[in-house]
């Protein structure tokens, strides 16, 4: 698939067209707000040292308006990402040791207000410098009302203008215009369409070689039966605690299993493993929450090793985790 034909599907999906003023009203708060906020396990953090306590009391104090939402959406979101942040802000130490740089460039598509980004951002005083994107106005207004430094931007337009054609022509982002050694997506692409080849493939060019990519996807599993457990799981033992009966049925009936909701862009298990496998060299599993999914993949063997030195283990219990054996290679 052509670049312009990429683009062009993607501009044309649910998430810009019938369901971004869903977004919208979710980030200005009209709709479906936790009843109460979603607090990091204390079991979780007993197992890490202190540092993963001040990096998610960091991550609190940046959160913008939507990222309450998600964690309440996404059993056990609100530790991996805890425990990928911070992983993210040593792994960089490293490499800055590794490739004698005093800048590691970091691009979350996407990315919400950027609250991950200005964190690992702010935790590494500046080592890592962020680009985020995403095209609803209410996450570029949270980004510059939380933004407290200058290592981070902003792009607001959707993650398929984020180009290195694009980057080299706009000097506000000279700095990223030879790649980045960090990505991390976080469920992008199933609001957008299901041609996951294409779509890590523009997202391979924006890496720097040897570079490193997260990838967090919502997928759809063979056995439907199984799909559904793993749903009513996620909506009977986790999300009650946060939405009410009806929000929670509200939320699947229009915005996950209509034509026009966000299922329309996911794909099974497979078809995303054969993809990533398609341009990288080492492609592991690394997290499982029902049926979300983390990855992580580069074609540098030492990079990722070192990535695994630094993860800690992560923490979904059951019956939430579906997935033994992590991370594994695929």
């Amino acid at each position: 698939m052509t670049y312009e034909e990429h683009y062009a599907l993607s501009m044309k999906s649910a998430r810009l067209t019938t369901l971004k003023d869903y977004l919208e009203d979710i980030g200005r708060l009209k709709r479906e707000v936790p009843q109460k906020p979603v607090k990091v396990t204390q079991a979780f953090l007993a197992q890490n040292d202190s540092e993963m306590s001040r990096y998610s009391e960091l991550l609190f104090k940046n959160m913008g308006n939507f990222y309450p939402h998600y964690f309440a959406s996404v059993p056990f979101a609100i530790e991996e990402v805890s425990r990928i942040g911070l992983t993210m802000c040593r792994f960089a130490q490293w490499l800055s040791h590794n490739k004698q740089d005093d800048i590691i460039k970091y691009y979350e598509p996407t990315g919400l207000d950027a609250t991950s980004a200005r964190t690992i951002a702010e935790y590494t005083n500046g080592l890592v410098r962020t680009l985020t994107d995403n095209i609803n106005l209410v996450n570029y207004e949270d980004f510059h009302r939380l933004l407290n430094h200058n290592f981070s931007q902003f792009h607001s337009g959707p993650h398929v203008d984020i180009t290195p054609e694009y980057i080299a022509s706009q000097p506000e982002l000279k700095l990223f215009v030879d790649g980045f050694d960090i990505i991390h997506s976080s469920m992008t692409y199933q609001f957008f369409h299901p041609h996951r080849d294409t779509q890590y493939f523009y997202l391979k060019r924006l890496l720097k070689e040897n570079g490193l990519i997260v990838i967090q996807e919502k997928l759809i599993l063979d056995d439907e039966k199984e799909y559904e457990r793993r749903e009513q799981i996620k909506d009977t033992q986790f999300k009650p605690l946060y939405f009410t009966a009806e929000e929670i049925q509200q939320k699947r009936a229009t915005a996950l299993v209509s034509p026009e909701g966000f299922r329309a862009g996911q794909v099974d298990f497979d078809t995303c493993v054969s993809a990533l496998k398609g341009l990288f060299k080492f492609v592991y599993l690394i997290w499982n929450s029902t049926n979300f999914y983390q990855f992580a993949v580069s074609d540098s063997e030492s990079v990722i090793s070192q990535f695994f030195d630094l993860l800690p283990s992560a923490y979904v219990p059951a019956p939430f985790c579906a997935e033994t054996n992590l991370p594994r290679r695929l």
